[in-house]
């Protein structure tokens, strides 16, 4: 019993002796609590920036005026007036989360509940925000429900629409009389309800206020209807082509994130070993270990990424651009093998490392949308998520499968990618050489 009590104390103290170690032991678990705190302390409350959306108003009415404000007072929503050509650019690049096309004639039945066939709504979604899609067709239907009371406050409009219904319904010949009868009292009802309506109006409350006391909620729906926000109105080529197109870029970021927490491993475990100070002895140079541990990083990096877009090939994903997915696919595998390196100078035992390496993954794929979809994070998460190379590396990888970006729109998250896997090779490098003397 003494033994086993000696060896635990041992293992105790070398433990305590690994700083590193004992941060993410101790200290990372409470970071993690913060963080998860600060991101769900305002659950249920708006979002300050909102779902980004294009709105485009063909009907130019003063219905379309109304749904446009009631949209623009949501804070959980961020409104943009676009033609149809900027908001797909946008919707493209990731910046928006859908577009709502206002068509013409909408005004003439928004808010009319009893409309037999009323305009519908134009909604085109990002396919790959699906969540945040069906939130913004609730707020769609939020906004139309109160056109309904607007329609109702203005009783002379509406007294006007139902006069018309009258006089269509004394005119049609081929309803059933029994049908032409309830629909006449139902009109008539709603006759004399505008007239008591337009007499309360002009009384004053018994608290000072005065005005039409028909409340602003209770009716919340609307005809939406979808289209293709990607197609261009020239073009008949679907982006998406399958639903693997959305879901393999973060499929593909872990198992990158894997070997490169696993080439981190390994290069402290020779350290440790032993095996790197063998091989000072050696005529090996230094600086030629580290570059074939970057190149055996390098490989296997780019091996996952070629078996995921294989399984992803035969499960139906198609890129958009095969030429641009091998491209992000090397600046991806570059950027990874940089950090890498920075993952093999954070601590000095297999453990220390294998922790700190898991724990950095963790916190790029939660800030990078790997986790939870950015809109659904507070503001600081989403301005810190442009730090993180897992947000990049989804960017390039999505631009190339089924967003359709260009050469040129590329440059900007592979010069990210190359700059974050220098930054994090150079590091490395450092400390692997001082670790050396």
């Amino acid at each position: 019993m003494g033994n086993i009590l000696t060896i635990a104390w041992k293992d105790l103290i070398l433990l305590s002796r690994d700083r590193m170690a004992m941060f993410f032991l101790l200290a990372f678990p409470v970071l993690m609590g913060v963080l998860f705190g600060l991101m769900y302390q305002n659950t249920g409350q708006p979002n300050p920036r909102g779902l980004a959306v294009a709105v485009i108003d063909e009907d130019q009415s003063q219905m379309s005026e109304a749904f446009l404000k009631h949209l623009v007072a949501n804070e959980s929503l961020k409104v943009e007036r676009l033609e149809l050509a900027a908001a797909q650019e946008k919707i493209r690049r990731g910046q928006i989360v859908g577009i709502v096309v206002i068509p013409k004639g909408f005004g003439a039945t928004a808010g009319v509940f009893w409309a037999n066939d009323p305009v519908p709504l134009r909604v085109g979604r990002d396919p790959s925000r699906a969540a945040e899609a069906a939130m913004l067709d609730g707020f769609l239907m939020e906004a139309s429900g109160k056109l309904i009371a607007d329609r109702l406050q203005d009783t002379a409009f509406t007294r006007g629409l139902v006069d018309e219904q009258k006089l269509a319904l004394q005119q049609d010949q081929t309803m059933n009389p029994v049908n032409k009868l309830l629909v006449g009292q139902l009109l008539s009802s709603l006759d004399g309800l505008f007239e008591n309506l337009d007499q309360v109006s002009k009384l004053e409350n018994t608290d000072g206020t005065s005005g039409n006391p028909v409340l602003n909620d209770g009716f919340q729906f609307a005809k939406i209807e979808s289209f293709d926000a990607f197609q261009k109105p020239t073009s008949t080529e679907l982006k998406i082509r399958s639903g693997w197109d959305i879901s393999f870029p973060q499929s593909i970021l872990w198992g990158v994130m894997a070997s490169a927490a696993g080439f981190a491993i390994s290069l402290v475990r020779e350290r440790s070993r032993g095996t790197l100070l063998r091989l000072q002895t050696s005529p090996v140079r230094p600086w030629q270990v580290i570059l074939g541990k970057g190149l055996g990083c390098f490989i296997a990096t780019m091996l996952v990424l070629v078996v995921m877009v294989c399984l992803g090939l035969a499960l139906g994903m198609r890129p958009q651009s095969p030429l641009l997915l091998a491209g992000s696919a090397v600046v991806v595998a570059l950027c990874f093998v940089g950090i890498m390196m920075a993952m093999s100078a954070v601590g000095t035992t297999e453990e220390g490392v294998g922790g700190a390496g898991w724990a950095i993954n963790m916190v790029m794929a939660m800030f990078g949308g790997a986790m939870m979809p950015l809109a659904f994070m507070p503001s600081f998460m989403k301005s810190a998520s442009d730090f993180s190379p897992v947000k990049w590396a989804i960017v390039s990888l999505e631009a190339a499968i089924w967003r359709n970006y260009t050469f040129t729109e590329l440059l900007l998250p592979w010069t990210i990618l190359l700059t974050i896997g220098a930054t994090g090779f150079a590091v490395g490098l450092y400390f692997f050489q001082r670790n050396l003397r």
